[in-house]
């Protein structure tokens, strides 16, 4: 049973841990490409940056967490893999401790990021003198069973929460027999000639206090949302049913709602309006357009007039137009098969 009224005690890494040991210097030159995973420290895909060819030399861990001491200073994973590490990680393992504890421990050693940054990196001896806040049993010590039943509780919430939400969608997706990409003919069109492009007014996030409205900007990574913010009194949103696009490095997305969209500046996003764009198609072309627009950088940005020169490809139907109906049918094929491999996953885990 999970109890609502804990106490709480900090505790340093070596009182939790039995095993802290970095992994050791892997240059790119002597990878081989393989199966085993090498972990650094990107903050991204559970710090797997590769798949290599262990070596002699290598220190292989599994079944713990790995903390990056550099680059993205400060974010650990739960690892239940075996696998490599570069220097640039610290292994922590704690023996008899379960997934579902790890899991715990992995959240509160995140809350410890903000005393790190580039220029005051994780070493040997601050991990030692790193400290973590946990719950405490009736001894003072750290309660694990407590948070390996909270995060067990936790992970079977979202979980069912994940089932429902692809079960209704499977319901309102139908799957339809159509020809494959590779028998489709394609052609390629002008930005120019397939959408209205604007660009958003002057703001900025910072300015804003959080709330339920998505704020875009020129990130690469979930949907080029960075916050979720409260939009000021009588303030009108930019529309959804569109594509953003990242002058900094062409990122593009399908905005399904109402957004606020960073403008003013050289890096203010770039929108794209199609009355024929759908939740379906839109995911579709907006991967094209990230195609065409993948050569954007710092040095070299993208705005409103060069991306209208930009062309994409995409299918095209009998009167050589985009074939919208087949691209938004492709789409929904798709997810009804990720919709259905999710769900027979999560079946097989609980036979």
């Amino acid at each position: 049973m999970i109890k609502n009224n804990l106490s709480w005690d900090t505790f340093s890494i070596p009182d939790i841990f039995d095993e802290i040991q970095r992994g050791k210097r892997f240059k790119k030159s002597d990878h081989v490409a393989g199966k085993v995973p090498y972990i650094s420290s990107t903050a991204l895909n559970n710090g797997v940056d590769s798949f290599v060819t262990q070596i002699h030399k290598n220190r292989v861990f599994k079944d713990c967490i790995s903390l990056a001491n550099s680059g993205s200073v400060g974010k650990a994973f739960y690892e239940p893999f075996t696998f490599v590490a570069s220097d640039h990680i610290t292994h922590l393992k704690k023996s008899g401790m379960s997934k579902y504890g790890y899991l715990y421990l992995t959240t509160s050693l995140e809350k410890q990021k903000s005393n790190f940054n580039f220029n005051r990196e994780i070493n040997d001896k601050r991990i030692e003198r790193l400290k973590i806040v946990l719950p405490t049993d009736a001894s003072g010590n750290p309660a694990y069973d407590h948070m390996e039943e909270y995060t067990s509780t936790q992970e079977k919430t979202l979980l069912d929460r994940y089932k429902s939400f692809a079960l209704k969608n499977l319901e309102e997706t139908i799957f339809s027999d159509i020809p494959p990409l590779e028998e489709k003919k394609w052609g390629h069109f002008l930005i120019d000639s397939l959408f209205i492009v604007n660009r958003p007014r002057y703001r900025t996030h910072h300015s804003y206090q959080d709330g339920e409205i998505p704020f875009i900007a020129s990130g690469a990574r979930n949907n080029g949302v960075v916050r979720y913010c409260d939009p000021k009194k009588d303030e009108k949103l930019d529309s959804g049913n569109c594509i953003t696009v990242s002058p900094v490095d062409g990122s593009s997305f399908y905005q399904p709602v109402d957004f606020l969209g960073r403008g003013g500046g050289g890096s203010s996003m770039i929108i794209l309006r199609n009355r024929r764009l759908n939740k379906y198609n839109g995911i579709f072309i907006a991967g094209a357009v990230q195609k065409a627009c993948s050569q954007y950088m710092y040095g070299r940005m993208g705005n409103s007039n060069s991306i209208k020169r930009k062309q994409i490809l995409l299918p095209i139907d009998d009167s050589q137009q985009p074939d919208y109906a087949y691209i938004e049918q492709y789409v929904k094929n798709k997810m009804c098969e990720k919709y259905k491999k999710y769900l027979d996953y999560l079946e097989s885990q609980n036979r």
